[in-house]
């Protein structure tokens, strides 16, 4: 079974013959970024495909199991395809690769602050001006 399971909100990866992994989602939002701006960008079948394998790739980073993404490249495609190709060799099918980087994206998408966010924060960090 690949679904991912959730126990409170730690979520565990099933890849199959690398083994079942906590998803963290990358502390960088920029990588965070990299990921969801193509995903919003309703990407072909194939990028998609990539863009998903490339998000396991980011939130199983820390158990190094598969190559790590370079950041300096902020390529998820072409990072995507390697993590692809090395999780079907492990035994992670298409669909489930699918399944496992759509929840992964999501939960990086949490840590991208919303424009409400972002204000609140500024208003806060910033002083009242003095009359």
């Amino acid at each position: 079974m690949h679904k991912p399971t959730t126990t409170g909100r730690i979520i565990m990866l099933d890849l199959s013959k690398l083994g079942q992994h906590q998803l963290v989602v990358p502390e960088s939002m920029a990588t965070c970024w990299d990921f969801i701006a193509i995903w919003s960008n309703d990407p072909n079948r194939a990028q998609l495909a990539r863009l998903c394998a490339g998000a396991i790739g980011v939130c199983v980073d820390h158990a190094k199991v598969l190559p790590a993404y370079r950041v300096a490249d902020g390529d998820p495609i072409a990072y995507g395809h390697a993590i692809m190709d090395r999780l079907m060799a492990n035994g992670v099918t298409p669909g489930a690769i699918y399944e496992l980087g759509v929840q992964c994206i999501v939960e990086m998408t949490r840590k991208i602050p919303t424009q409400q966010q972002v204000e609140e924060t500024a208003n806060f960090t910033h002083p009242p001006e003095a009359n």
